[in-house]
């Protein structure tokens, strides 16, 4: 991939993405931080490049011997540049960080192995070592370092993405692979309003990665409970709201599996976001508290955060009431809609079901094609591509992202309130199919969160296009909208094309059946009379492919 790319893009890509922040964030970053930026600009060009590389890698510590770069003249004389400017440090790495870094051969080397066979597993040794507490950096005299700078690096990267999981690929990522659209960026407006924000989504990282470490760790549940309440509260904040309730769940969830019933349920009663006043109704039920529970499931009735929610208030509510004999201020009457299923004899000319019924649907003379969520995506993403990329403030921040920060929360929908509102109207009355082509041909090969240009290619748009009513489409896409994150999966895997109709077809293989978010478009799908059917197969004896393969074995 590298050969591709200009020579030092990688540096390029590192001060852009310093320089970036500085000028649009200067605000946000402490002395420390603009320290960082002015000390890593005061090194020489060489230097630069060592470090960028060595931030690129996996860390923190590093063999001097294994380094090796050809772009960086003097290696020794940049290494030291970078120890004298503190960005890095010579160190004897911790023991479990030695070991990594040494080769199973080079392990032999030290003293306290002498007695292992030639042929022993590196983890052997490594478990010698750990029980003896041998470190074999310091017994081999390997010279090695640590990066440092790496907490103010972080905040750069933090203010940049928005996120704690992009990296620098994402500018690899664009020039290689997928362009990011070009969208217009609010200066003035950032996803994080204060320094106290920054400096909580730090603190809640860490938190959420020691919760993970104890999680893992045998007799860890206590200090995880300690932990909660080393949590600060919740913040009001979006960006800090969603991972205190990710932290929360998590937790709730494994003291859950463990058993600690009690404990989990005060856990989930911090978190807002979903599943956690599911969780808490069903460890309600396990306690004998079914009134409790109950209450909570009205609850959610009155506010659901989504349809998934909404079901379950209905389905858990209405099984309590009736195994207990009990009574609630509101009904838990979901409507239950049976799902028409038909089944098709095909023979298992594929390992993929869906392929075998493709080729069942191909032969009685339609156009079918296998889809799953790519289609309705793709259409959703070619006909809202220019609101999906509006310039609402705060939106967007860095030219490196997917989408709008709000995509999948329902800011989304409230921001662009009356851009939706025009285009389902444009939909509904002149069709979708200029605006898509169109759109198709312009955008091609750019970045949409929507769009899978590997799927849908012309022959398919043409065929949905031209089959598809438009009001059909803007009921899916109504419902899209509704939760963009949740309704976004669960489409049938086949669509076929007869003359001017189509079908959208779930296939089920011998023991499969629907998921809830399918069997809730299927709902949806008949409510609003769009054709839609869940087809079982059943295989026939091994078609004429098979029994010629078979024959030639």
């Amino acid at each position: 991939m590298q050969d591709d790319l200009p020579e030092g893009y990688y540096l390029d890509n590192f001060e852009f993405l310093l320089d970036f922040v500085s000028r649009q964030h200067s605000h946000l970053l402490s002395e420390q931080e603009t320290a960082f930026h002015a000390s890593f600009q005061a090194l020489t060009q060489d230097s630069r490049k060592l470090f960028v590389r060595l931030t690129n890698r996996k860390g923190p510590y590093f063999r001097v011997d294994k380094l090796n770069y050809p772009e960086v003249e003097d290696l020794g004389v940049e290494i030291s540049s970078l120890v004298a400017a503190a960005f890095i440090k010579p160190v004897i790495p911790d023991l479990e960080s030695a070991i990594r870094i040494c080769s199973r051969v080079e392990l032999l080397k030290v003293d306290a192995c002498s007695g292992f066979p030639r042929s022993v597993r590196k983890q052997d040794l490594a478990d010698h070592l750990l029980s003896a507490q041998v470190n074999p950096v310091q017994e081999l005299s390997l010279e090695a370092v640590e990066l440092t700078r790496l907490e103010e690096l972080a905040v750069f990267k933090l203010l940049f993405f928005g996120n704690f999981h992009q990296d620098m690929t994402e500018f690899v990522m664009h020039e290689l692979v997928a362009p990011f659209e070009q969208y217009d960026m609010d200066g003035k407006a950032g996803l994080f309003r204060s320094r106290e924000v920054i400096d909580e989504l730090i603190q809640l990282r860490a938190l959420s990665d020691a919760s993970r470490e104890f999680m893992e760790t045998e007799g860890g549940d206590e200090r995880l409970l300690q932990l909660v309440t080393e949590l600060p509260a919740r913040h009001v904040e979006p960006v800090l709201s969603r991972r205190y309730d990710r932290i929360v769940n998590r937790i709730g969830r494994h003291l859950e599996r463990a058993g600690r019933m009690e404990e989990a349920s005060e856990v989930y009663s911090r978190a807002h976001a979903t599943p956690a006043r599911e969780r808490r109704a069903r460890i309600l039920d396990r306690l004998d508290q079914p009134q409790a529970a109950i209450r909570l499931c009205s609850s959610i009735l009155e506010t659901p955060q989504s349809e998934e929610e909404l079901e379950f208030a209905h389905k858990f509510g209405e099984r309590l009431v009736r195994k207990h004999g009990l009574t609630s201020e509101r009904p838990f009457n979901l409507p239950v809609n049976k799902i028409e299923q038909t089944t098709i004899q095909v023979p298992r000319r594929d390992a993929k079901v869906e392929m075998c019924a493709r080729e069942y649907y191909q032969r009685l003379g339609f156009e079918s094609y296998y889809v799953e969520n790519t289609l309705m995506r793709s259409l959703f993403g070619l006909c809202f591509w220019d609101i999906i990329f509006a310039p609402v403030s705060g939106a967007f921040f860095n030219p490196f992202q997917y989408g709008p920060v709000d995509l999948y929360t329902p800011d989304f929908v409230y921001s662009r309130q009356a851009l939706i509102s025009e285009r389902l109207q444009y939909l509904d009355e002149s069709g979708p199919y200029t605006l898509a082509t169109s759109v198709y041909r312009e955008k091609s090969g750019v970045a949409n969160p929507f769009v899978n240009w590997t799927y849908v290619d012309e022959q398919l748009l043409e065929a949905a296009l031209g089959n598809i009513p438009s009001q059909d489409l803007n009921w899916i896409f109504e419902r899209l909208l509704i939760d963009l994150k949740n309704n976004s999966s669960g489409f049938p895997d086949l669509i076929v094309f007869g003359e001017k109709s189509y079908r959208m077809i779930e296939i089920k293989g011998p023991g499969d059946k629907l998921q809830k978010n399918q069997a809730r478009w299927f709902r949806y799908f008949e409510e609003h009379g769009i054709p839609a059917e869940v087809v079982n197969v059943e295989y026939l004896g091994p078609g004429p492919e098979e029994r010629d393969l078979n024959d030639e074995t």
